[in-house]
């Protein structure tokens, strides 16, 4: 009997050690919601049981021990002899396939991966994940600590993080100062029954891979800027008719190029043409090389031309210093069949649209009409099956020159498609404005719009789809 008073004397002892009355805590969960203009609010709020109180004390021990991003990043023990000696070596865990890495790109990432600061700021960013809400995410879970001695609220301690069931650090204090000690975490998932959320930080081969991969990502596009550097000699055969302004592979597909080969480019300038006017040459991986240069050095004179007699387009930019227009040439035409299919699609396309209006007639006298028959649905099935709509015969399409203007002060641009006859088709329109024209004149947002708008040489609309 008397060992078991003991044993029951230790265990009530051992309690009041852990969360006695002068001593205790309190934690709550809240859900913050944020709402379409940004603007965050208290979604809903409670109180968390305790499941372990027996470890409050030390939780307090380690929130008042703070520890610093850099301190948390020693203590990974990161590889820095290779950092500082053999760069290079890193590249090795970097899992893209498409980078060839030739000398020059060797030498530029072996550089950046040298300097332990970037290092430090990627684990940072590491470390804050989740610290804000974004487009997918909408809320952001915050797990408030507070303590009390004899009472009296001393301090509080918060997280708040929009990826629920993952680490919550950095908890910060009364005094802002932000706490990266992970064994807050794991006692804090302890004490309120939730063990299985805490999740350990990434060390060794696993932390260098994730943070190679963050330092060559941000720099992609350098790396396929160099890559053009495989092909420096075919590209310095254009020099004997442009001077070569820079040279690079093309990074990413959509507005110029879709399931090509790799490709290369090569912006180019000479006296024919207007100071704000360029060529962009791209040319195909072919083999062991590139696309001949033979078309575009025969080609060229005409196209600038062309384009330079465009009145409306060179009075703009005589008069906005910031704005440039590019030439795009790809292999051996100043358009390719992925361009053509966008503005024009093609006759068997067009007949899906005809047979689409045809089946809606019958709701032509009925408002409203269902959203299958509607003005948007007709919107998007033209855009579908006949892109512009303007149907031009596919001889007359492939002699397009693709035009691109691009203002540098606010980022707006537009494609343009030159035809033989001297018309001009505004094809794509991103901004506030293109030339003079506000958005509103052709769409509805200020976001990506298909104007598809037909204007002769002095900018006067001619038509419009």
């Amino acid at each position: 009997m008397k060992t078991l008073h003991t044993i029951i004397l230790l265990f009530f002892t051992g309690t009041l050690l852990a969360q006695s009355s002068k001593q205790t805590i309190e934690v709550h969960y809240n859900l913050y919601a944020t709402d379409f203009d940004n603007q965050e609010y208290l979604y809903q709020t409670k109180k968390i049981n305790l499941k372990k109180s027996k470890k409050v004390n030390q939780l307090l021990t380690e929130l008042k021990n703070i520890k610093s991003v850099n301190q948390i990043f020693r203590e990974t023990k990161i590889d820095t002899i290779t950092i500082n000696q053999k760069p290079g070596q890193l590249i090795q865990f970097y899992d893209d396939k498409y980078i060839g890495w030739n000398t020059q790109q060797v030498n530029f990432i072996s550089e950046k991966l040298s300097q332990i600061e970037t290092y430090q700021k990627y684990f940072e960013s590491y470390l804050e994940l989740g610290c804000c809400v974004h487009m997918h995410q909408r809320y952001r879970d915050e797990y408030v600590i507070k303590f009390f001695e004899n009472g009296t609220l001393t301090n509080t301690f918060t997280s708040r993080k929009s990826l629920p069931n993952t680490k919550k650090i950095p908890w910060t204090g009364g005094n802002d100062l932000k706490n990266y000690n992970q064994s807050v975490d794991k006692l804090f998932f302890e004490i309120i029954g939730s063990k299985k959320q805490y999740q350990e930080l990434i060390v060794g081969n696993e932390l260098t891979k994730h943070l190679v991969t963050k330092i060559i990502d941000y720099h992609k596009r350098t790396l396929y800027e160099l890559s053009a550097y495989d092909y420096f000699e075919e590209l310095n055969e254009l020099k004997s008719d442009f001077d070569i302004i820079n040279i690079g592979e093309v990074y990413g597909h959509g507005r110029y190029i879709w399931d090509e080969p790799k490709t290369y480019y090569a912006r180019l300038t000479n006296d024919l043409m207007m100071p704000q006017v360029n060529i962009m040459f791209l040319a195909t991986k072919e083999s062991k090389s590139i696309y001949s240069r033979d078309s575009i050095k025969s080609d060229y004179k005409n196209i600038i031309n062309r384009v330079q007699n465009v009145e409306f387009l060179m009075n703009y930019l005589a008069q906005n210093k910031s704005v440039k227009l590019d030439i795009y040439y790809f292999n051996n035409k100043p358009i390719n069949d992925y361009n053509i299919d966008n503005f024009n699609k093609n006759p068997e396309q067009w007949i899906k649209h005809d047979k689409f209006l045809e089946s809606i007639k019958k709701y032509d006298t009925i408002e409203p009409k269902p959203s299958y028959a509607n003005e948007d649905a007709i919107r998007v099935s033209k855009q579908l099956y006949c892109g512009c709509n303007f149907r031009y015969e596919k001889e007359i399409a492939k002699k397009a020159i693709f035009i691109e203007l691009k203002n540098q002060d606010n980022r707006e641009n537009s494609v343009w498609y030159l035809f033989p006859d001297n018309t001009i088709l505004l094809y794509i329109m991103q901004g506030e404005k293109v030339l003079e024209y506000n958005y509103t004149d052709f769409g509805k947002s200020s976001g990506l719009l298909y104007p598809c708008v037909l204007f002769d040489l002095k900018g006067n609309i001619i038509d419009r789809k």
